[in-house]
């Protein structure tokens, strides 16, 4: 009880705190757009500046002046900038879209610029605790990147194993989920007798939690109790070691995820399809087509807006999930046959504590989806 009390009280404080941050950006924000031309406006944009950085000094560097010069800095400039530039222009949109600015800016922006200064620094489990007390990071350059491509993420596994790896895992995954997910997608867009019950039965991959899913089929391949290897002795197959062996661990992740992907793209592809109207079809069996040359010449053509986007996320997704690998091999270390990129990253980061290597190679990571995706839309000329 004591400690959920603390928990709450934790969780209210901090709530607390974000709403007045929140309140006192609001209520900056309407001072510099409304209140721009009042005489008073530089004594008090000065006196909030300097009490900001502040409080930003004694938040973030334990009371240093550094930090807080430098806040109050940047704020005199942002004050210039809406007198000077602005001179309350947009009030209302500007005022209307800060509550969500901010919010992405502490949650999103704030924590990308760290990484670029933690990935060039120091810090892992020997020096965390040092940087907590209010120490400094230290200069590292760029020996981080360079041990991500010559050093083991994990205990065995390179850099280079997990991104072979990562790329296998992403096109076997996709491909099976762009494949199935088509096929039941023009077998839903046909007359069926109960489609809204195969409809709702094919969904439930999809709707069910991915973590209760995972762990569910864990279960089943459980090298001695397991639904799968009792299905395979009944066959005459001796029992496989789902768990343990290197090429049955990464078969089980992907028949997984394959699973629990399709659902996405069938409904995706099915909304695509019946957005295709039939009079195409009639003039194509008019003029003697036949199933395959009007799957080639319509549908797929027609398809394409939807395609082109919906494997553009499934690959990225797919390049991403942590959750399939992470929960069918054990969860902390494991076993490295099946990790890919992201599962390596995350344990480097919270079970190996490489926390400035963690961020230089989750940079890595977001280079080459970056480097994917822009090659993947010029290909397809998706932006057209």
């Amino acid at each position: 009880m004591e400690a959920l009390t603390s928990s709450l009280a934790q969780v209210g404080y901090w709530l607390a705190v974000t709403i007045g941050i929140l309140a006192g950006c609001e209520l900056s924000l309407y001072w510099l757009l409304y209140r721009a031309r009042s005489p008073l406006f530089w004594p008090v944009s000065a006196a909030g500046a300097l009490g900001a950085g502040a409080l930003y000094g004694f938040a973030f560097g334990g009371g240093g002046a550094e930090g807080a010069a430098m806040a109050a800095a940047v704020l005199l400039a942002l004050a210039a900038f809406f007198k000077f530039v602005l001179r309350g222009r947009h009030a209302l949109p500007i005022m209307m879209l800060a509550p969500a600015l901010i919010a992405v800016s502490l949650l999103i922006i704030y924590p990308f610029f760290f990484e670029f200064r933690l990935a060039f620094a120091n810090l892992n489990m020997y020096s965390v605790a040092k940087w907590i007390d209010g120490g400094g990071l230290s200069w590292a350059g760029f020996t981080n990147f360079k041990n991500v491509f010559t050093t083991s993420p994990l205990q065995t596994a390179t850099f280079w194993d997990l991104l072979g790896r990562t790329f296998l895992w992403t096109v076997i995954n996709v491909v099976f989920h762009v494949a199935f997910g088509l096929g039941l997608a023009m077998l839903l867009n046909r007359k069926l007798a109960l489609k809204g019950v195969y409809r709702t039965l094919l969904i439930l991959p999809w709707a069910i939690p991915q973590v209760v899913a995972v762990l569910a089929w864990r279960g089943e391949f459980h090298p001695q109790f397991g639904f799968v290897n009792q299905l395979l002795g009944l066959a005459g197959v001796h029992g496989i070691n789902w768990w343990s062996d290197p090429v049955p661990v990464f078969v089980s992740c992907c028949i997984v995820n394959i699973w629990l992907g399709i659902p996405f793209m069938m409904i995706v592809f099915l909304g695509g399809l019946q957005s295709i109207s039939p009079s195409y079809y009639e003039a194509a069996e008019i003029d003697g087509a036949g199933k395959l040359a009007q799957f080639l010449q319509i549908t797929v053509p027609m398809l394409k807006p939807v395609v082109v986007p919906s494997i553009t996320l499934g690959t990225i997704w797919t390049f991403n999930n942590i959750n399939v690998i992470y929960l069918m091999t054990g969860q902390d270390g494991g076993n490295e046959y099946a990790d890919i990129l992201v599962s390596a990253l995350y344990k480097s980061a919270f079970t190996y504590s490489r926390y400035s290597f963690s961020a230089a190679f989750a940079l890595v990571i977001f280079a080459i989806l970056i480097c994917m995706t822009l090659v993947w839309m010029t290909v397809t000329k998706g932006t057209e």
